[in-house]
């Protein structure tokens, strides 16, 4: 018992619970924050704070390929093969071959955050040509560290709703939405995660009933497109961030109260069904009219 005799239990549930909503809805606020253009919005700022973007003996040898021929214009990284891992590494060894090992490792993770960190990224897949691609694809093939603050955020989501399926199934459809809107591949594989758990935990259930997570999962696909409608505001990120939370927090108001009518509604039809039901097998007698009697001719 605590100190005022609530259950210590009872308020490490209360705020674990809130906890995970806060975590749910920071993390679907900041997926659908990350439209392309709050994307870069976001890089440029982590970029002039927290990378150094001078030209280097390493950055002109992974760019060499490009720098000779021009390939894929401003997508230049997922088709010179200078900005892979292999091209990084390949790079630092060609530029520093007396290095050690821990020295080649060091100059590499420099490299290799500087581009990170930008807007475009670093590439997944390298192609031979950037302009057969689409712009969606394109984004869709590179990762920065904006998106890998995301995964990171969703990740948090995920480990404060670990063992409620409903949360992690509605959580992982709504930042899934988001990402696959905007092309963040970080957000699907991290949503990914999430509702395997979700399956898992169902089946080592008892119930083992898949059709409990129909109504999760539909929460979380609608919030998650309720939270996209924020890009129509004119703004940059942190406007979107917190319009996105305030729409995420309407949402799960709505959809509650909405859930609570609905219960009472059917609580109430069911009761009236119920006195149908005994009307039908108890039916009330029905009186005869008692006639006076008739006068003596």
């Amino acid at each position: 018992m605590g100190r005022y005799g609530v259950p210590i239990d009872r308020v490490k549930k209360a705020a674990k619970d809130r906890l995970g909503r806060a975590a749910s809805t920071f993390s679907e606020a900041y997926t659908a924050g990350l439209n392309w253009k709050n994307n870069s919005e976001l890089s440029n700022w982590l970029t002039d704070h927290f990378s150094n973007q001078h030209a280097t003996v390493v950055s002109k040898v992974m760019d060499a390929e490009y720098l000779r021929t021009h390939i894929g214009g401003s997508w230049h990284r997922i088709c010179d093969g200078g900005h892979s891992l292999a091209g990084c590494w390949r790079a630092v060894s060609e530029s520093f071959p007396d290095y050690s090992i821990l020295d080649k490792v060091g100059e590499a993770a420099n490299e290799y955050w500087k581009d990170l960190v930008t807007p475009r990224g670093m590439p997944i897949i390298i192609f031979d040509q950037a302009e057969r691609l689409n712009e969606y694809l394109k984004h869709l093939d590179c990762v920065n560290l904006a998106q890998l603050i995301g995964g990171e955020i969703c990740g948090v989501s995920l480990y404060c709703n670990w063992n409620d399926p409903a949360k992690l199934v509605a959580s992982s459809s709504s930042i899934e939405c988001s990402g696959m809107v905007y092309a963040n591949v970080i957000a699907p594989l991290i949503g990914l995660i999430g509702i395997g758990r979700a399956f898992f935990l169902l089946r080592k259930s008892e119930r083992k009933e898949i059709q409990g997570l129909i109504n999760p999962a539909l929460r979380g696909r609608t919030r998650g497109a309720s939270i996209l409608a924020i890009s129509v505001v004119p703004g940059g990120f942190l406007l979107h961030l917190s319009s996105g939370i305030v729409v995420c927090l309407a949402h799960n108001y709505v959809w509650e109260k909405g859930a609570e009518n609905k219960e009472t509604i059917l609580k109430t039809l069911k009761g009236c069904l119920g006195i149908l039901e005994m009307k039908q097998e108890f039916p009330e007698p029905v009186m005869l009219a008692k006639h006076p009697p008739s006068a003596p001719r």
